[in-house]
């Protein structure tokens, strides 16, 4: 019985912390941007439709949810593919209680992308903090502050090095490193619209 009234508790708390006022004096329903829920396909083609103008550059990745561990950059039949497990998305999206976690993880596949890592045949710790340093730039662009940028790693990134990916201290790095990057670029920042 009391987890039953501490789950209703938490539900109301949520709704009244989430809820959006339309202050514009309008019936117009305010996008909700305090989470990004890519389960559909259209919601992450439109992330990733942003990503690209914070670059300058047109998308031309297929985005599909599959049965991979979390998230991954891959090329099939030369076609370029982000491939992505909605149940992982959806954890990230409830553990980091924002839209940038899910921002950031698609900025990084695309980062292997535009950064050629997709042609090599194996990844490694070098490979990933050049993803890292591009998300890290993205998410500037796209308005999210260095910790917001950051964040992400607290969830995915382990504390030591492994044979693939870098200790969590060096993937934050590269995110500052290309976060501080896009201060001095001439691309122009965007905000991400509602999606």
């Amino acid at each position: 019985m009391k987890k039953i009234v501490l789950s209703v508790i938490l539900i109301v708390a949520s709704v009244i912390t989430f809820a959006q006022v339309n202050l514009t004096g309008t019936n117009e329903e305010v996008p909700d941007l305090t989470m990004v829920a890519f389960s559909k396909s259209e919601d992450a083609q439109k992330i990733v439709t942003e990503i690209m103008n914070a670059v300058g550059l047109k998308p031309n990745f297929i985005l599909k949810p599959a049965k991979v561990t979390n998230i991954e950059a891959a090329v099939s039949r030369h076609k370029r593919y982000i491939l992505y497990n909605p149940e992982f998305i959806n954890w990230i999206n409830k553990a980091t209680q924002d839209k940038w976690g899910a921002i950031a993880l698609l900025a990084h596949e695309i980062g292997h992308h535009l950064n050629g890592h997709t042609l090599k045949k194996r990844g490694n710790s070098l490979l990933e903090l050049e993803a890292d340093e591009f998300a890290g730039f993205v998410l500037n662009k796209l308005g999210a502050s260095l910790e917001q940028s950051q964040r992400i790693m607290n969830y995915i990134a382990r504390e030591q090095r492994s044979e693939t990916h870098p200790a969590r201290a060096d993937r934050m790095l590269a995110i500052k490193t290309g976060w501080n990057k896009a201060m001095t670029s001439p691309v122009n920042a965007v905000a991400i619209k509602g999606f």
